[in-house]
């Protein structure tokens, strides 16, 4: 034990707190199993209330919780909503990757369209065929053919005034 001259803040803690509690005029402290014998009677039965009120209390914010999770405020099924959602995002993705598609062909197209009017910059003529042939090289399949909207027919385009054509005239009207 340290003697009164040595600091306190050279003790260790530990052993301050031992000593403080032998020192105190309550230290008559019993181990639990003595003094769980101890008891009276009546302090036994509250303290046996009191853990069974708790053991209530506890169990019963499970079995609220358990009961409530998953539960829809119509009635349904969580599990159900859940599926739902996840479809309506399935969907919703899909149809992304359609308009992403699309307009990758576009700028495709909007490429193709471009190296053609470099080509007529010399004064060439190109025909509907031209066209049509790139158009089925960028389409997949879901836009009409060249012979579905020309009936079957090879127009051969005529240029304006300006040397652009006339469709890409209205067609590219921003230009």
């Amino acid at each position: 034990a340290p003697t009164k001259k040595e600091p306190i803040k050279n003790m260790d803690p530990h052993a301050m707190a031992a000593e403080l509690i032998q020192k105190s005029p309550s230290s008559q402290r019993i181990p639990g199993t003595e003094s769980l014998a101890l008891l009276s009677p009546k302090q036994k039965m509250q303290n046996y209330v009191t853990a069974g009120a708790l053991i209530a209390f506890v169990t019963s914010v499970w079995y609220y919780s358990m009961t409530a999770v998953g539960k829809a405020s119509q009635g349904e099924d969580g599990l159900h909503d859940l599926e739902a959602e996840a479809m309506d995002a399935r969907d919703d993705a899909d149809v992304r990757d359609k308009e992403r598609k699309e307009a990758e062909k576009l700028v495709q197209l909007e490429r193709a369209v471009v190296e053609l009017e470099e080509e007529e910059s010399g004064g060439e003529l190109v025909s509907v065929e031209d066209v049509g042939e790139l158009l089925q090289g960028v389409s997949s399949g879901e836009h009409p053919t060249e012979a579905e909207v020309f009936g079957g027919e090879v127009v051969v385009e005529k240029k304006v005034e300006g040397g652009r054509p006339l469709w890409k005239k209205i067609v590219f009207f921003w230009r």
